[in-house]
């Protein structure tokens, strides 16, 4: 069960009017930060990137949207790690039609931070999100996001 969030919030930068480009061939949709929210939604899996030992780090994590935000539960690890030591993560989530060479992309920029509040813990946990990897998830990190920014690759014009 997600939520998307009834507006959009304050701090988060607008993709702006949709437009094409790459000179006429193949259209580049930007997409309207509701929609980010709608597309994030619908999809179980994303990628978290941060920084591990100052190189580059993408991981496949299950989440939720919750209340403007994206929630997943995490072991104590590298995961863990980053939220406590960096104050800015990236989130993104894609979809793709391979026949029709078209997708989109979703990507979040925002400030990670444990949640340790038992109320805001208690309806995170109604959300029904269980860990896809085996082993106790017992950490709770949500993303605040500060940009939401997302492109759909429209199908090829005759």
């Amino acid at each position: 069960m997600t939520r998307t969030p009834e507006e959009e919030p304050a701090t988060v930068e607008s993709a702006g009017p949709r437009r094409p480009v790459v000179e006429g061939r193949t259209m580049l949709e930007l997409l309207a930060p509701r929609e980010c929210w709608e597309l994030l939604a619908g999809q179980p899996l994303g990628r978290l990137a941060f920084l591990l030992d100052d190189e580059p780090c993408i991981l496949p994590v299950n989440y939720a949207v919750f209340d403007g935000t994206v929630v997943f539960r995490t072991a104590g690890g590298s995961k863990l790690a980053a939220v406590a030591t960096y104050p800015s993560v990236a989130f993104e989530v894609d979809g793709h039609d391979a026949d029709r060479r078209t997708g989109w992309s979703v990507l979040l920029v925002g400030r990670p931070q444990e949640v340790r509040d038992p109320a805001t813990i208690r309806a995170l946990e109604a959300l029904g999100l269980e860990p896809w990897p085996v082993g106790a998830k017992l950490h709770w990190v949500r993303l605040t996001p500060h940009r939401v920014t997302g492109r759909r690759l429209l199908p090829r014009t005759a």
